[in-house]
Parts: structure tokens; C-alpha cells; sequence
């Protein structure tokens, strides 16, 4: 019985939810930092997204890989939210300036 419950448990984990390896927390960080590049060619840094990627890379030397992978998903998110929001505000600059 005991055997049969920790099968049905097991199965219920959804994939995602697996223990980052080096190659996962290296590809991460890499994404990061191309969407933090972007986001600096446009002149649109976020302080947060930028301590989160420092994160994710202290946490990639230091070898714990989920960490690296969290902060590095973190700091892609909001240095894309930065790219987005520089494209935001040059149209509604527009809209508002040039007629």
C-alpha cells in the first residue's frame, strides 16, 4: 500500500519542477545577460534586474543551479519589461510631442 502512494505522489509532480543542472543555470544566465545588453543599448536599466542577474551569476560560480536559474529567469524578465517599456514611451512620445 505504502508503495503504491508514493508512486501516485511522484506522478503528480509536474516535470518543471526538477533540480537545475549547470548547462540549465549557464543557458539561463546567458539569456539574461542578452536581455540586459538590450535593455542598456536603449538606455533603460532596471537596478533590479540588474542585482538579480548579479545573483544569478554569483549563484552560478558558487554552483547552487536552481538559485542561478531563479534570479537569472528574474532578471530576463524585467530587463525584457525594461526593453518593452523604452518602446512604450518612445510611441506615447510621439503620440504626445510630434503633431
Amino acid at each position: 500500500m505504502k508503495k503504491f502512494a508514493v508512486v501516485v505522489l511522484l506522478a503528480a509532480i509536474p516535470f518543471d519542477v526538477r533540480a537545475a543542472g549547470r548547462a540549465d543555470a549557464m543557458a539561463a544566465v546567458a539569456g539574461a545577460v542578452q536581455a540586459e545588453n538590450a535593455a542598456a543599448k536603449l538606455g533603460n536599466r532596471w537596478v533590479p534586474a540588474e542585482a538579480s542577474l548579479k545573483a544569478a551569476q554569483a549563484a552560478l560560480a558558487a554552483g547552487t543551479w536552481n538559485t542561478a536559474v531563479a534570479e537569472a529567469s528574474k532578471a530576463r524578465s524585467l530587463a525584457e519589461r525594461a526593453v518593452e517599456q523604452s518602446h512604450e514611451q518612445e510611441k506615447v512620445w510621439r503620440e504626445a510631442v510630434i503633431r
